[in-house]
């Protein structure tokens, strides 16, 4: 079967990193990517594969381009289109009609969107999509059980909806004492100290400002910690994130990292990873590739956070600071205690159980042959 997935872009996200692990480990299908923008961290990685990708360069809408997309489709005559997040879905599904395709699967990352956080036009779009839901794609994929619901009760066609949660792979993921010890040597943390921190790009959804003012209210000197923020723009150049630490008097305590490629050794170096989150999560995939090393979580209930963690981890409320610092503490102070060792065996377990790779492969292939078969 030929795959064409159409998505926005290639940046580092959730959405490209499900399309490269898909790419990556199905081996029954053909896959050709089509990036609506420019190349980005996952057009090598998907080259490397030997994905065949094409990069249109759209940096707005444009006619031209558009057509172009259309008589690119029908040159590569797929079996079935999949497109990825709202601009790709609307903008990659109209083409895939126009150029004759009759199999389209959209596939929705988002569980909740806050008005007034999102940009006037993708909000349109959303509520666009909704009308067209019922006559261009066949089925829409939902990363997240909320997500399921939130589009449902927003005018999708809920006969279409589809719940596939992300998968991972537990041959790469997985507790490492070496890689916990040397990356804590590498940022210079004292063996008494506990680490904490928080894998994520700087972004309003990402709601950094709700962990600091969190870790503002705890008493960080009697608990010997240090948290870490790893991601895009959490760096010393990142002047506000700078100013609130200073303001919060918490720059003995949190160290700014940036990005970095060896995301997995931080998760496996964490002794809680925190998820923070206000709006906008589906199925966050650091909380459950924490997991999957052997790192319980604490988290706030956005998107499938929750359903991941299950009584594994902490769940509280978003926006709430003092909540946070509350649960934050509880956990901190569990760390290394009798219990401890057998909690983070639990993590990973729920993991292997529920979001292996290979389940999540076979979910997607089951769709794609039933929308195929129907033809």
């Amino acid at each position: 079967m030929k795959i064409v997935q159409i998505i926005t872009g290639l940046e580092d996200g959730g959405a490209e990193h499900t399309l490269y692990k898909i790419c990556k480990y199905d081996k029954f299908n053909e896959h050709i990517v089509i990036s609506l923008k420019g190349s980005g961290k996952y057009f090598s990685l998907l080259s490397d594969l030997g994905v065949k990708v094409y990069l249109l360069n759209i940096d707005s809408f444009s006619i031209s381009k558009f057509f172009f997309l259309i008589k690119l489709l029908k040159s590569l005559r797929p079996d079935l289109v999949q497109t990825w997040l709202v601009h790709s879905d609307f903008i990659g599904g109209f083409a895939a009609r126009l150029a004759g395709v009759k199999n389209i699967i959209w596939n929705i990352r988002y569980s909740n969107l806050k008005f007034g956080k999102v940009k006037t036009k993708t909000i349109l779009i959303i509520k666009l999509l909704a009308k067209i839901s019922f006559f261009i794609p066949k089925y829409i994929i939902v990363v997240s059980k909320r997500a399921k619901k939130y589009y449902a009760f927003n005018g999708y066609d809920k006969n279409k909806l589809i719940y596939i949660p992300n998968g991972y792979d537990l041959s790469i993921l997985k507790p490492n004492k070496t890689k916990k010890i040397n990356f804590r040597k590498k940022i210079k943390i004292k063996k008494n100290f506990f680490l904490i921190g928080k894998i994520a790009r700087y972004d309003p959804k990402k709601d950094h400002q709700n962990l600091l003012n969190a870790l503002s209210i705890m008493k960080l000197k009697n608990l010997n910690v240090v948290c870490i923020l790893v991601g895009n723009s959490i760096d010393k150049n990142n002047k506000i994130l700078m100013d609130e630490i200073k303001r919060l008097k918490l720059s003995k305590y949190v160290k700014l990292l940036g990005q970095m490629d060896n995301t997995y050794e931080v998760m496996n170096a964490l002794d809680i990873n925190i998820l923070s989150s206000s709006y906008g999560e589906g199925f966050p995939n650091v909380v459950a590739e924490s997991m999957a090393c052997g790192t319980p979580c604490v988290v706030t209930d956005v998107g499938d956070a929750s359903l991941i963690v299950g009584k594994t981890g902490w769940i509280v409320p978003p926006n709430n600071p003092r909540k946070l610092a509350k649960f934050l503490e509880l956990a901190i102070n569990q760390i290394g205690k009798k219990n401890w060792s057998k909690k983070c065996k639990k993590v990973r377990l729920r993991v292997e159980k529920k979001f292996d790779i290979s389940n999540m492969i076979i979910l997607y292939n089951k769709l794609w042959s039933k929308v195929c078969k129907k033809n």
